[in-house]
């Protein structure tokens, strides 16, 4: 090859295919550090052009030399680490933030519960306070078939229906207006009570009256009276100076004795107290004996329109009393605000809604009341025979009682507990009109 052109490397590859030994398809020779020999035997040198190394291969009849490039591997410096200290506070105030809101959430959560709880309550507290109410208020001035006031004969010792209040038939519906600073109109004196030392007055069972002293000022005072169920018809003619016998079914007597009833048909009406009680086929038979002095036993003597001190009688009109005529038990209902018996979750003491009915003690029927308000319908154009409430007054401006057809009453209610942010109750005011359904303003 001496004095001829050097050969490149095209030409190479090209005497390589003629020799059948084309370099393309030789693999590589992995050597040592330059300068060494090869497994194979050949030596790895240096070339001049830095990252490369000069790899010889034996061809049968010559020698090649051919670049490639160096191959440089990098291995870690150092052993793997953990998270720096900027990684942790980073993670940590990022699991700050994460938590307080779900902390926020949940208390929002039980917040807003908590509201709607005391939301639930305070209206149930006033829907069951109207129902106690409404109930009452509706069978107000049930006597029968609307017997006139003046043909009611009083058959007890009490000189007047007011000394009596539990059983005052001559008025079906009676208030009492809260003035604030301790004062009613009328005054609670006429209330059937009981102070807390334990006297009685205007109370037919002792120890079961009214404490006034514990009624909360500037809060009215309502009554209602009927005749209340169960009701029973005579089985035979009354005449006025006989016992009625009234209905009995299957020997079960609606009557005990020491009970106030009346008896009333379509014009008279009479109260008494039963002194005894005879059960015998379906019947019973109510005695009312005289009594003694005292003011709830039945009297020798009875006032009736055309004379004053009669001999007893049950009728002030001289008749006698058909089987259609009704015999029930007279009650009255006397609803007021006082404290309750239970505290809420502040430790406060809570007014209620409380009851008197008949002779029984007076029960609280409703927590959270703290007031109650009740404006009057009078109906003023009687002479139209229509019930209609033309105006409300309070309860000292009734005119009449029998002109009372419709009641307006309001009540201040109360979640009980303390519910909201900042510790305080629940408070609403809610009004209702309720209709007098045996309301006889002409009579």
């Amino acid at each position: 090859m001496n004095g001829s052109r050097p050969r490149t490397a095209r030409s190479l590859k090209a005497a390589d295919r003629r020799n059948g030994d084309p370099l393309r398809h030789r693999r590589p020779v992995d050597c040592q550090a330059a300068g060494e020999q090869c497994a194979d035997g050949r030596v790895r040198h240096p070339n001049k052009n830095a990252g490369t190394y000069v790899r010889e291969m034996e061809i049968p009849g010559r020698t090649m030399t051919r670049q490639q490039p160096a191959t440089t591997l990098s291995l870690p410096a150092t052993a793997p680490r953990g998270f720096s200290l900027i990684e942790l506070m980073l993670a940590l105030g990022l699991g700050l933030v994460v938590v307080t809101g779900i902390v926020q959430l949940f208390i929002g959560n039980s917040q807003t519960y908590t509201v709607l709880n005391g939301q639930s309550r305070l209206q149930e507290n006033a829907r069951f306070g109207f129902e106690f109410i409404t109930q009452a208020a509706r069978s107000a001035g049930f006597f029968g078939c609307a017997p006139e006031d003046v043909n009611v004969v009083n058959g007890l010792n009490a000189p007047n229906w007011s000394v009596v209040p539990e059983f005052d038939v001559s008025a079906p519906v009676q208030g009492y207006d809260g003035r604030g600073g301790g004062n009613w109109q009328p005054a609670l004196a006429t209330l059937p009570r009981t102070t807390g030392g334990g006297a009685n007055a205007n109370v037919y069972i002792g120890g079961n009256g009214i404490d006034i002293g514990e009624v909360v000022d500037n809060t009215d005072v309502l009554v209602l009276r009927a005749m209340v169920q169960p009701v029973r018809r005579l089985t035979q003619v009354l005449q006025p100076t006989d016992d009625p016998v009234v209905e009995a079914p299957g020997g079960d007597n609606a009557f005990e004795v020491g009970d106030i009833i009346m008896i009333a048909d379509c014009e008279q009406a009479a109260v008494v107290r039963v002194t005894g009680a005879a059960v015998a086929a379906g019947e019973a038979t109510l005695a009312h004996a005289v009594g003694g002095a005292g003011l709830y036993e039945n009297s020798a003597t009875v006032d009736i329109p055309t004379q004053v001190g009669a001999p007893r009688t049950l009728s002030a009109v001289g008749r006698s009393f058909g089987p259609e005529s009704l015999v029930g038990e007279v009650v009255s209902s006397f609803f007021y605000i006082a404290p309750g018996a239970a505290v809420n979750n502040r430790g406060d003491a809570i007014n209620a809604l409380w009851r008197k009915q008949g002779s029984a003690a007076p029960q609280e029927l409703i927590a959270g009341i703290d007031d109650m308000q009740v404006l009057y319908g009078i109906d003023t154009t009687l002479a139209d025979n229509v019930a209609n409430a033309n105006q409300y007054v309070a309860a000292d401006a009734i005119p009449d009682p029998n002109q009372v057809v419709s009641l307006r009453v309001t009540l201040a209610v109360n979640s009980v507990d303390a519910v909201t942010e900042d510790g305080n109750q629940l408070t609403r005011t809610f009004t209702k009109t309720i209709l007098l359904r045996n309301a006889q303003p002409g009579a």
